[in-house]
């Protein structure tokens, strides 16, 4: 089966930062290909759209001691608000947001074309720009690659899921497609390569700067890391507190 690159990275960087498979539990609303999870293996859990995220802090706040990640598409669009409620609680997970909306125009750049597509009209709404809304929620990691930024995606990966806390990666790629039934684009590589010449590295840079258009290239790179206290370790204080001897720590 052909593998994307976004899994084979992930399972790079899963081994770079050391996770044993059994700790490792993959969340996703779009994964619709179980041989995908035959070649990672690690259990992944298939949910509704747009529930990805609750269903992994349900999932976290059952075994804490998991490395609970996340796969999730559609810009945040579906499950947007799970999203934001996630990050400012800052829930101990990893989400990679895979963001596979066809720019049409790049840098000034026409992408390659496809001919057949669900709606005949062309998209005039602006796209989110995750990052910024990451950022904004208070995630402890945020960054944004292209899916042929292998190395460099790789290194963010393996950096999120050392951290504690809610952290995000943005992958810019068309995808091969995901869903059953549904060919994959002929020009699906064209695509990849096309936003991977487009881009420009800026770590660092400030997430109000990094909006996709048609005008400049895309922004990517490492845009935000700190830490802070996660949901489970707020949770703990305050209720010691309250409580005193009385109260179990949760764990």
């Amino acid at each position: 089966m052909k593998i994307h690159p976004l899994f084979s990275t992930f399972a790079n960087a899963v081994k770079k930062a050391e996770i044993e498979s059994d700790k490792i539990c993959l969340v996703s609303d779009f994964l619709y290909q179980p041989k995908i999870s035959e070649y990672l293996g690690f259990d992944l859990f298939h949910v509704t759209r747009g529930r990805s995220i609750p269903f992994a802090t349900g999932m976290k706040l059952g075994n804490p001691k998991l490395k609970v990640v996340v796969f999730v598409g559609d810009l945040i669009t579906l499950g947007g608000n799970h999203f934001m409620h996630a990050s400012r609680r800052n829930m101990d997970i990893v989400v990679i947001c895979v963001n596979n909306f066809l720019y049409p125009k790049i840098n000034g750049k026409k992408s390659p074309t496809i001919k057949s597509a669900f709606s005949p009209y062309s998209v005039f709404e602006r796209p989110v720009n995750i990052p910024h809304v990451a950022r904004s929620s208070r995630a402890v990691y945020v960054a944004r690659w292209t899916a042929l930024h292998k190395k460099e995606l790789t290194e963010s990966m393996t950096r999120a899921l050392g951290k504690s806390g809610f952290s995000v990666i943005e992958v810019i790629s068309p995808g091969n497609c995901y869903f059953a039934g549904i060919p994959a684009s002929p020009k699906e590589n064209e695509l990849i390569e096309f936003y991977h010449k487009n881009s420009e590295i800026k770590n660092d840079e400030d997430t109000k700067n990094v909006e996709i258009t048609a005008e400049k290239k895309i922004i990517v790179g490492k845009f935000f890391e700190k830490k802070r206290p996660t949901y489970i370790d707020s949770y703990n204080e305050r209720h010691s507190k309250v409580i005193g001897d009385k109260f179990k720590i949760y764990e």
